[in-house]
């Protein structure tokens, strides 16, 4: 991989990992609209705490390239939850947001796994 494509992933990275350590705090601190959101979704309030602690940890272990992989897979399930909820709760266009950042979670695992692929099959060469 050259260093163009090393540089912006990890910008990828950087941004996904920024937006779930905003988002995790937001919750954990009950913003308003975070409160409001799990409201309308028909969540207890400790389901919030929850969601934003994990989001928090994955935000943070996104950044870290040893964790990368795992935290995007953890995320990308949290994700996975979060259309289901919106989508089942008849909220159509706001489901696309966390359907979009399941895909750059996508993303980043698999690019993670093709690094770690390459590294294994040098190895063993």
């Amino acid at each position: 991989m050259n260093k163009g494509m090393r540089i912006a992933g990890w910008i990828v990275v950087g941004a996904a990992a920024l937006f779930f350590v905003q988002n995790g705090i937001q919750k954990l601190a009950g913003a308003g609209q975070m409160v409001e959101m799990f409201d309308a979704l028909g969540f207890p309030d400790w389901a919030r705490i929850v969601v934003g602690l994990a989001e928090l940890a994955g935000g943070i272990l996104l950044a870290v390239p040893r964790t990368t992989l795992y935290a995007a897979a953890a995320l990308s399930l949290l994700m996975i939850g979060a259309v289901v909820s919106e989508a089942s709760a008849g909220h159509g266009f706001e489901s696309l947001l966390p359907a979009q950042w399941l895909v750059v979670l996508g993303g980043i695992a698999g690019v993670r796994l093709r690094i770690r692929a390459r590294a294994r099959a040098k190895e063993r060469s």
